[in-house]
This record gives C-alpha cells, sequence and structure tokens, in this order.
C-alpha cells in the first residue's frame, strides 16, 4: 500500500514540471485566448499522464 503511495506522488513531480513549462510557454493570464490554450493543453496532459500511470501501475501492480 505505502509503495504504490509512493509511486503516485514519485509520478506526480514530472507533471508538477511540464505544468509549470506550461504556464511560463503559454502565459495564460494575458488573454483568454491563451487561458483557453492552457486549458486544452492540461486536460491533454491530465488524460494522458493519467493514461500512463494506469498503465504503468497496473504493469507493476498486477491484479491477482
Amino acid at each position: 500500500m505505502l509503495s504504490q503511495f509512493l509511486f503516485i506522488l514519485i509520478l506526480l513531480i514530472p507533471c508538477y514540471f511540464v505544468n509549470k513549462f506550461l504556464q511560463n510557454k503559454i502565459q495564460p493570464r494575458k488573454s483568454g485566448r491563451r487561458f483557453l490554450g492552457y486549458l486544452l493543453s492540461v486536460f491533454a496532459l491530465v488524460f494522458i499522464y493519467t493514461f500512463l500511470i494506469v498503465r504503468i501501475a497496473l504493469y507493476l501492480f498486477p491484479f491477482q
């Protein structure tokens, strides 16, 4: 149980830095169009990252 929790926490670290990169690159506070672009890119990031975490978790911690 603890190893799975630590696994998820460790995998969230790159997501944090990708989000910071997107904020610096897109600068969503400057206009509504930039905000929508940032919002769409974050939705894509969440979808892709969730998919990858689930696939990796199922590979490392298979059902028994």
